[in-house]
């Protein structure tokens, strides 16, 4: 019988594929960037995502969710930790990931 596949493994693989996405360790966390951007990183219990303040207090609606802490408060952008325990909420978390890595787009600026 198959092993149900790791839901943030699952992300990871969808996450590399994106245009302008590159992984690195950054902070023994595999950390997501666009354009030298980082918008995401995998946390122990899902995938924590760079929001602006509106989509922070949206995100946090979310059962489990909670604020990151990073130690870089170089901006008004938030980290918010979407649960990802189940593959059923692999779909929520690439929503989240979008408007993420949109944000990362535009605040990189033109290349």
């Amino acid at each position: 019988m198959p092993r149900p596949m790791d839901p943030l493994a699952t992300i990871a693989e969808r996450l590399e594929a994106w245009k302008d996405v590159t992984r690195d360790k950054i902070n023994r966390r595999d950390s997501f960037m666009v354009r030298g951007q980082v918008f995401a990183f995998l946390g122990r219990k899902g995938i924590v995502v760079k929001l602006a303040p509106p989509q922070v207090s949206e995100a946090l609606k979310i059962k489990d969710a909670k604020r990151v802490k990073t130690g870089d408060e170089s901006d008004a952008r938030e980290f918010v930790q979407i649960p990802v325990l189940t593959p059923r909420e692999v779909e929520r978390a690439m929503l989240w990931l979008r408007r993420a890595c949109r944000l990362g787009r535009s605040a990189a600026g033109p290349v």
